[in-house]
């Protein structure tokens, strides 16, 4: 009886260690600096915004560049929400609007810079999968 219990318990161990994460993350870069990232987290599937799905809701985490100390404007590197609407990603806490657009191999999207530019970066992003 005991062996089985030990036997019982060891299963149960050893199938709880092989189940997959349900987490998902997705990283992107900016192309042309390659200095901010984006990173979407999915609970199951991946699904990213698409420019079709009108309505599409989700988050995302944003990682600007360390900014040189003389900056006095604060980092804008945190969590943003967003609904997507046709070629629009709303941010919801701000309730501005910025182009998007899902490339169709989704290896890549355009964005609105949404974000005090650092030095360079032109008023429209594309960001690449890594």
């Amino acid at each position: 009886m005991r062996a089985a219990l030990i036997l019982t318990l060891s299963s149960i161990i050893a199938l709880s260690s092989c189940s997959k994460s349900d987490k998902y993350e997705e990283r992107w870069v900016e192309t042309s600096q390659r200095e901010e990232v984006i990173v979407f987290k999915h609970d199951a599937q991946p699904s990213l915004p698409t420019t079709n799905a009108t309505g599409t809701e989700g988050s995302f985490f944003f990682q600007s560049r360390k900014l040189p100390e003389y900056v006095s404007r604060a980092n804008e590197s945190g969590i943003y929400f967003y609904t997507i609407e046709g070629d629009s990603l709303l941010l919801k806490t701000r309730q501005q609007r910025f182009y998007f657009k899902m490339a169709e191999d989704k290896k890549s999207f355009r964005i609105g810079r949404f974000f005090t530019d650092p030095g360079g970066l032109s008023s429209e992003l594309i960001f690449e999968k890594q």
